[in-house]
């Protein structure tokens, strides 16, 4: 397979998701902040919090050649036998999320707020609109068989994560897509090995 990277800037800091042949890792600031041991790697989840600012969670997961990847606060989630339902409290708000008909709903005070427009996936984020900050809650569910979990961030931010190719010391962005003004201040010297 060889490394396969994926980069991405928040509040002026770079996130990196680094996919080996034996090892994942997230790099914040040219920092290891989380890595595990794999062996079949078909799609990939990693969360760690961030540093000097422990209270946000960065969330990164990797299938069929896409990283994803927020910035948020991770909240407590219940679930619910009866109603299948998952739910937090954050700020007085009722957050909940389900997966009826295998389509995922994000309920805020319960309003549904988003939903999938298909079904039978293994991945997938939902949100509220964006605030005045541009933050967002955000429910993140995945699949593994029958079995479907649901996490909660708040002040939650999307981090657009780019596939890159290390050359040098540097890693360099395979598809600019047209976000030139973007890619000008892109390219990430951070030592990577």
């Amino acid at each position: 397979m060889g490394t396969q990277y994926y980069a991405g800037k928040w509040n002026d800091h770079d996130i990196v998701f680094i996919l080996g042949d034996e090892a994942l890792e997230i790099r914040f600031d040219g920092k290891v902040i989380a890595e595990k041991k794999i062996t079949i790697l078909f799609s990939a989840t990693m969360t760690a919090a961030i540093p000097l600012e422990p209270e946000l969670t960065v969330f990164a997961h990797f299938e069929d050649h896409v990283c994803s990847c927020i910035v948020g606060k991770a909240l407590e989630t219940d679930y619910d036998k009866e109603t299948k339902t998952f739910s937090a409290v954050y700020n007085g708000h009722k957050i909940e999320g389900n997966n009826k008909k295998l389509k995922g709903a994000l309920l805020v005070d319960g309003v549904e707020v988003d939903k999938e427009d298909s079904g039978l996936r293994s991945f997938c984020i939902l949100g509220t609109q964006a605030d005045d900050n541009g933050k967002r809650t955000m429910a993140v569910f995945e699949a593994a068989g029958l079995k479907t979990t649901c996490q909660f961030y708040a002040e939650a931010e999307n981090v657009r994560m780019y596939a890159c190719q290390k050359q040098g010391g540097e890693l360099i962005p395979l598809d600019r897509n047209g976000d030139d003004d973007f890619m000008l201040g892109f390219v990430l010297g951070m030592g990577v090995h």
